[in-house]
């Protein structure tokens, strides 16, 4: 559990303001949570019908593993994709906040656009640095390993990896970039960045 605040913007919306750069940290993750969960299957005194036959051979000392990680959303910026007169790059510009719920968005936008408006004539936008909560993150993984002893110097080692194990969609962020323009419009709060699909990893290890 924590929280960072910080100023060190690569470039200030307003340079006479600078404390409206003053915003949650981009790595501001406020929770975040891991569990790691293992299992041996029965093996020695506490092996019980493991430690000889059939059963034993085919299903003693085996290891699973589940790591866990679940946090929530990192910090993003709404962007106004709009130029201010006697500005010369817009895209450090922010827009301006409509008291519209944020996180109401419809037809497939986790954001709602309605939330953010043109600045007003001569002025800059007075949404916050950092104000967009992020996507929550989660990840499931799992392996599993044993080794099986061929004779008293050979050995064989045999492990499964994979990450993703559920083949869950998870999104890193939003499309955070806000226009006055329909189409642009029509972008803003769509989740982006997924991560990777499920893959499998064998290894088979010969030791002698």
């Amino acid at each position: 559990y924590s929280k960072s605040i910080d100023d060190s913007g690569n470039v200030a919306q307003n340079w006479q303001n600078l404390d409206g750069e003053r915003g949650l940290s981009s790595f501001d993750q406020r929770q975040l949570a891991m569990f790691n969960i293992q299992y041996t299957s029965g093996m020695g005194i506490g092996g019980g019908n493991f430690l000889s036959g059939w059963k034993a051979v085919a299903l003693k000392e085996w290891t699973f593993v589940i790591p866990i990680k679940w946090g929530t959303g990192l910090p993003e910026t709404p962007v106004y994709a709009g130029v201010l007169e006697g500005v010369s790059v817009p895209n450090i510009l922010r827009p301006e906040v409509t008291g519209a719920p944020l996180y109401a968005g419809s037809g497939g936008l986790a954001l709602n656009p309605a939330a953010f408006a043109v600045p007003p004539p001569g002025q800059f936008g007075n949404a916050s640095v950092g104000s967009i909560t992020g996507p929550d993150q989660f990840s499931l993984g799992a392996s599993v390993q044993r080794t099986f002893r061929v004779s008293d110097k050979v050995n064989m080692d045999f492990r499964v990896d994979s990450t993703n194990t559920l083949n869950h969609v998870v999104y890193g962020s939003y499309v955070a970039i806000w226009s006055p323009n329909v189409t642009s419009a029509s972008q803003f709060g769509l989740p982006t960045g997924a991560n990777a699909m499920r893959a499998l990893t064998t290894t088979f290890r010969f030791r002698f």
